[in-house]
């Protein structure tokens, strides 16, 4: 029964993650007054370009065609490894640092397309997302070393009942997840740090590693961006929210909590604007030193 659960999970993730992109979209339109998509928008789309033609340009070589499938293979690898029931089966693969790796992976594969492609906007973008990985790895490290330091384990199933149960915690726990929650917007690239729905030169990050794919590639890339938000949701979830007995309350759980996480993005995205380039750095800095603040006061036991 464990194994239908883990694998209900992941079906459903790997399903709805177009519906919670509209979601955040519909909401973020909404709240700003306008009638905005409708939330299967994103099915329409990726089923609309995977029947175009793919076209490759010109001096672009095999990194260019594998791309799209490299930058999507590490978040599935990521989505198996969460215990989204609550609890994984025997020998299965949940570790913390290996879902780090794996989004460092991403990353690098993001940056290859854009560069690869032989273009302007596509090095530009480049040039921007691998700026922004440098300050996004050592915050989103330092966010999960307090998760390390509470439960001793770098396995993802046993971190929440050890946050839990450890209610001297409370404090470097409620930091580090302010610190998560800073990462996690940066990761999946949305406001304040990028902004998804523009395509303007000065302002574009991750669109801009995209602007010479089309068709099935784009498909893949569109699959990729929105898999990534409600792959990390349901993980930070999984570490932070609460765990009940049963299997399938914990299923309907998880869809409740990223779909609510889908509307605050939305919610977010309507109340703040772009950050200038040049002051993201500081605001990757207080994200990773809210997290290394954290450690140190479990470390020291200054805890409350």
């Amino acid at each position: 029964m464990l194994w239908v659960a883990q694998v209900l999970g992941i079906s459903l993730v790997l399903t709805l993650s177009p519906l919670m992109w509209g979601i955040t979209q519909t909401t973020k339109a909404r709240l700003q007054g306008r009638r905005g998509p409708s939330v299967w928008l994103m099915y329409w789309v990726m089923k609309k370009n995977w029947h175009k033609e793919t076209t490759v340009p010109e001096f672009s070589s095999i990194i260019f065609r594998l791309a799209p499938s490299m930058t999507l293979a590490p978040l599935l690898v990521v989505l198996i490894t969460i215990p989204i029931a609550g609890r994984v089966p025997a020998l299965w693969p949940h570790n913390m640092l290996t879902v780090f790796f794996l989004l460092a992976l991403e990353r690098f594969w993001t940056g290859l397309a854009g560069l690869d492609s032989a273009g302007t906007f596509g090095g530009m973008g480049a040039s921007r997302a691998t700026t922004l990985g440098t300050g996004i790895e050592p915050a989103l490290f330092a966010a999960l070393g307090i998760f390390w330091e509470v439960s001793r384990h770098a396995a993802i199933e046993p971190l929440a009942p050890a946050l839990r149960t450890n209610p001297a915690s409370l404090f470097p726990w409620a930091l580090a997840s302010v610190s998560l929650a800073l990462v996690l917007l940066a990761e999946w690239g949305r406001l304040p740090v990028d902004n998804p729905d523009t395509h303007l030169e000065l302002t574009m990050i991750h669109e801009a590693t995209l602007l010479e794919y089309d068709g099935r590639f784009l498909a893949l890339s569109q699959w990729a961006m929105t898999l990534k938000i409600t792959v990390l949701a349901t993980l930070g979830w999984v570490i932070l929210g609460p765990n009940l007995s049963s299997l399938w309350s914990n299923l309907a759980l998880r869809l409740a909590e990223v779909t609510v996480t889908t509307v605050a993005l939305g919610l977010i995205e309507s109340r703040f604007t772009k950050l200038r380039f040049f002051q993201i750095p500081a605001y990757l800095a207080a994200a990773a030193g809210i997290g290394i603040l954290a450690f140190y006061l479990l470390a020291g036991g200054l805890t409350v």
